[in-house]
């Protein structure tokens, strides 16, 4: 049977530039980046006409990367990719143009899948009845939310009548009766014999679903066997993952990004990982020959248009060259331009500018240094910690942290603001809100837990029982751990319960997709979100999966 797709050796890498100029020398001069990072490295696989695949995996894998690629969105940085077939991307707004109404989306879009005027006419009214936003089709799609997108995109995808489908966790949203109708139209394109690539976060809906999955692990291709045996050994090492403390997860973290920075081995040998347990090996050598001959003609037209400017302010141009190079070839008169050039020349120094305004730390987990030379550690910063930028040098803000420490961090890390972050209870219904993603164990009980704020821990002590650890950190605060209500209290060194981090929480649901819009302040990562509510100041954390609460003082 004729493979569908077929992924050999694929890598995708993204170059990361300290400054926009070093994109274009980078195409003029043929030089490397210095930071490439590996979204994909080597990833191999065949899908056939007809399956339904799953692909998971932790958060940064590379997920969306490969959907991409499957969509055909982005060109892979090496290997090759053969689809047969045309293919629909599902995603959270996908291909949406958000000032454009829902209607003007469907017209756009379906052009855009090479529909005549006839034929979308027709498909409209199929396609607004399955969306089922009601009179929000003919509002500014900027206006939905995450659910009225997934829905609309999913109805335009799904009746353009594709022969893949890739559907990248468009079902993560909306509400029940939607996701049982998205998943009887893709039984019915799976009777039809249609390939549907399916990524998700929810391991029932993906071993329900699905005939294969793959197990993407930080680019690399773990696992692609029968559903029932991918998701019991993915499972099995989420549950080991989740016994980590943060230390041990931070540090496994690292160590799968640091290997996505390292070169691209040679693949040697091809192990296509077909159906089952069926390998087939094949010798590969792909040459990427497009990106060299890019930079070619990126070259000759620069030096074209440097002629051309010379023709153009220079009568005789050629006059000017031929002075050029006698002026180069007279030794004497060369030498003493260079003696003189060294004597005039001052090392440029970079001046600190004056900043004096409010700033946020705007990523995870940053460090505080010393000094500008970002060397020797200070302390750490925390994503929405407010902070005072005292000067910028370079690439390095001088910071004032709440404490009155002064040090150094990274430009990148921060983001200035004018004033501190304005309360938004009108917005949300309370904290009430929030409880659909915290464990049942402490939304039953969360206004008593929550009182228990910037009292004095001998009170909480005295009052909650179950205490299952307690140990001192680093800056002299103390952490109280009461495992069976899944929280851990901070005591700030007055003995004052300064916050409450609740583990275990639930960011699979349709809750958490309309909480997250209306988050104040969203991590360089998309990892963290800060809400401000009700005087109470809740910071989520995506990659520990975990919330904090503290008070807004």
């Amino acid at each position: 049977m004729r493979p569908k797709i077929v992924f050999k050796n694929v890598s995708k890498t993204f170059n990361l530039y300290k400054k926009q100029s070093d994109k274009l020398l980078e195409i003029i001069l043929f030089r490397k980046a210095r930071d490439s990072f590996y979204a994909l490295k080597n990833v191999s696989f065949e899908i056939y006409e007809g399956e339904s695949i799953g692909i998971v995996g932790l958060n940064g894998s590379g997920k969306s990367t490969l959907s991409n690629l499957l969509a055909q969105i982005i060109p892979a940085s090496s290997g090759s990719i053969e689809i047969n077939g045309e293919t629909s991307l599902i995603a959270i707004g996908a291909g949406l143009n958000n000032f454009l109404t829902g209607l003007e989306n469907i017209d756009l879009k379906c052009m855009m899948h090479g529909l005549k005027k006839d034929e979308i006419k027709r498909l409209k009214s199929q396609i607004i009845e399955f969306a089922d936003i009601g009179d929000f089709i003919d509002q500014p799609v900027k206006n939905y939310s995450s659910g009225m997108k997934s829905r609309l995109g999913f109805a335009i995808s799904i009746h353009t009548n594709p022969d893949i489908l890739i559907i990248d966790e468009a079902l993560s949203v909306g509400d029940q009766t939607f996701y049982q109708k998205c998943i009887d139209k893709m039984n019915e394109f799976k009777k039809q014999g249609k390939t549907i690539v399916f990524i998700s976060h929810s391991m029932s809906q993906v071993q329900s679903f699905c005939d294969r999955v793959l197990w993407i692990h930080y680019g690399r291709n773990k696992q692609f066997d029968d559903a029932e045996i991918v998701v019991k050994d993915y499972n099995e090492f989420i549950k080991w993952f989740n016994t980590l403390n943060d230390v041990e997860k931070n540090k496994y973290k690292k160590e799968m990004r640091i290997e996505q920075f390292k070169e691209e081995e040679d693949p040697g040998n091809f192990n296509p990982l077909s159906r089952g347990s069926n390998r087939n090996k094949n010798k590969v050598r792909i040459k990427q020959k497009g990106y060299t001959l890019f930079s070619i003609q990126i070259l000759l037209l620069f030096v074209g248009a440097l002629i051309s400017a010379s023709f153009m302010f220079n009568p005789h141009p050629f006059q000017g060259i031929e002075k050029h190079f006698n002026h180069y070839f007279n030794k004497e008169q060369v030498s003493k331009e260079v003696i003189n050039k060294k004597t005039s020349t001052k090392k440029k120094v970079d001046k600190p500018k004056n900043i004096n305004q409010n700033g946020v730390i705007v990523s995870g987990v940053s460090t505080l240094f010393d000094d500008q030379t970002l060397k020797s550690k200070k302390g750490k910063l925390h994503f929405s910690e407010n902070i005072f930028v005292k000067k910028k040098v370079k690439d390095t803000y001088m910071i004032k942290t709440s404490d009155n420490s002064v040090g150094y961090t990274k430009v990148k890390y921060v983001k200035l603001r004018k004033e501190e972050f304005p309360e938004q209870s009108n917005i949300y219904k309370g904290l009430a809100e929030f409880l659909p993603i915290f464990p049942e164990n402490f939304s039953h009980s969360y206004q008593y837990f929550l009182a228990f704020l910037n009292a004095d821990s001998g009170e909480l002590r005295s009052k909650v029982r179950g205490l299952a650890n307690e140990k001192k950190l680093d800056n002299g605060e103390k952490s109280l751990t009461y495992s069976i209500y899944d929280t851990e209290y901070t005591v700030n060194t007055e003995d004052k319960i300064k916050s409450i981090l609740i583990s275990n929480i639930n960011t699979e649901n349709d809750e958490w997709n309309q909480l997250k819009e209306k988050a104040s302040l969203v991590s360089n990562d998309n990892l963290f979100y800060c809400f401000i509510v009700n005087n109470y100041k809740i910071v989520i954390n995506l990659e520990d999966n975990n919330a904090t609460i503290s008070l807004v003082i």
